[in-house]
Formats: structure tokens, sequence, C-alpha cells
């Protein structure tokens, strides 16, 4: 038997995966400072602090792509995922704006703003497939 996906869940779950996937890529970071300059295209400097810290922001975005992709099948975690990855995404491209930045920020700044503009999309969608009680508590 075969299940059928309206288009509007198809893009919701596109989005979702789309936004795990723009996550998952920088978590390779976790593995140290040469797979964080090469990624991002910078020097992180002399000493550990902002490898560290850089570590750091690569995990959390591990479990932000964790759970957007885990948001593609669970509609319960659409909305507090989408409000998360939308909070990210969005500070970055506001942080990035108002100061100058090279090429690799400006790359990044596009990539997520066009995947919260796609994010939120989805949320509009799933709104109209789902009530908000629905989405939150299974119901």
């Amino acid at each position: 038997m075969t299940m059928h996906i309206s288009p509007s869940e198809w893009l919701i779950r596109t989005a979702f995966g789309g936004v795990g996937l723009i996550h998952l890529l920088p978590f390779a970071g976790v593995l140290g400072r040469a797979v964080l300059e090469r990624a991002y295209g910078v020097s992180l400097g002399q000493g550990s602090d902002l490898t560290i810290l850089m570590q750091h922001r690569a995990f959390l975005f591990g479990l932000l792509a964790v759970a957007s992709l885990g948001a593609v099948i669970n509609c319960a975690w659409r909305w507090p995922v989408g409000i998360a990855a939308l909070a990210s995404m969005l500070s970055f491209v506001l942080i990035a704006a108002i100061q100058p930045h090279g090429a690799p920020i400006t790359k990044i700044l596009w990539v997520d703003l066009i995947a919260a503009i796609a994010l939120i999309v989805a949320l509009v969608l799933h709104a109209k497939n789902y009530s908000i009680e629905r989405a939150f508590y299974g119901h």
C-alpha cells in the first residue's frame, strides 16, 4: 500500500530536510581547527580558545540538524524545531548584515536567508495543515 503525501506536506518535509542538511555540514567542525578553517575559509588565529568555541558551535549545529531531520517525519517537532532553526539562521543573518564581513560569511548569510524563507513557508503550510495544539501535543 502506497502512502500519499500532499504537495504541501512534501514542501514542509523538503524544507526541514534542507535545513537539517545545511546544519549537518558544519557539524564536521567538531573534528578540529583544520576542518573549521577549511569549511569557513578563515584563520582561527593563535591559541585554542576560538577553536573550542567554534567546535562547540559545530556541535550545537549538529543537534539542530538532528532535530530538523527528525521534524521531517515527526509533526510534533516542527514548531519548536522551526522556531529554534529560524532563531539561529535569522540571528546570524542580522549579525552579519550589520557589520563588514568577507566572502565566506556572505555565502553563509545567503544560504541561511534562503533556508529561513523556505522554513517560514513550511511553517505557514504546516499551520494550515495542522492546528497548533495538534503540532505541539500530537493530538
